[in-house]
């Protein structure tokens, strides 16, 4: 906008076609390789690397709703406070298992392979994932080039470990990241970047809107606060529900 082993490609050499094949996808991965490179420098470069994790804090459906986003950059591990009209709830993610908490004391914990899907890949997008391949593994393919209203772009397809392949456009001239397109979804989504703006030594979008399947916009979200500094790992467990005993 991790630390495990990656499921590989066996690529069989018995035979020139197969050979060539080869070439191909590690010329791709190469490619893409190198334009995630070019963004994280054009966003912040090395100093991305330094913070423990970043805060975040705006709106969305249309400023309807407040929210505050933390999140880590070190390992899996987001959460989102929210507040609509004095109705809040907290989400989050801690890598093993997804979570809801409501206003009135309920909690929703979910650690289903759908859900830890779901969890990761809103989570690695949320922290550029890509910008720390190390810290997040994922493997890389260079899909094509686009051209809309103008612009080109450069199209990557990301697959995050345990989580599930979704498509990042690159401005090529700015080398930001402006759309992600995830069709693998429920509903297919598209998300897209725009507005961005120096906050310190990072780079960021202070827009972003989310279209559904139909192309129509299904939300609208802005920023208006982001940081980056030492964070504490337990606030993205879920809450303790207190027992009761009679």
């Amino acid at each position: 906008m991790n630390g495990s082993a990656r499921v590989m490609l066996a690529l069989l050499a018995f035979s020139t076609g197969a050979g060539a094949d080869a070439g191909n996808a590690r010329t791709g991965a190469s490619k893409a390789e190198a334009i995630l490179a070019a963004s994280k420098r054009a966003t912040g470069a090395a100093a991305w690397d330094k913070p423990q994790g970043c805060f975040e804090e705006g709106t969305h459906a249309d400023g309807a709703i407040h929210y505050r986003t933390r999140f880590s950059l070190v390992a899996y591990g987001m959460r989102v406070d929210s507040d609509r009209s004095g109705r809040t709830r907290a989400m989050g993610f801690n890598g093993v298992s997804s979570w809801l908490a409501t206003g009135d004391g309920k909690v929703d914990v979910r650690s289903d392979p759908v859900s830890l899907r779901d969890g990761i890949v809103t989570n690695y997008l949320s922290v550029n994932g890509f910008f720390f391949p190390d810290r997040f593994p994922a493997t890389f393919r260079y899909l094509r080039k686009a051209r809309e209203a103008g612009k080109k772009f450069d199209v990557i397809e990301v697959a995050p470990e345990g989580g599930r392949s979704f498509e990042a456009w690159f401005d090529v001239r700015r080398h930001l990241i402006r759309r992600v397109v995830d069709n693998k979804a429920v509903p297919p989504i598209t998300v897209e970047a725009d507005d961005y703006r120096k906050v310190g030594d990072y780079t960021i979008a202070f827009k972003l809107n989310i279209f559904g399947p139909d192309g129509a916009v299904a939300d609208r979200g802005a920023v208006t606060s982001f940081y980056c500094g030492p964070i504490e790992s337990s606030i993205f467990d879920p809450p303790v529900v207190p027992r009761f005993v009679q």
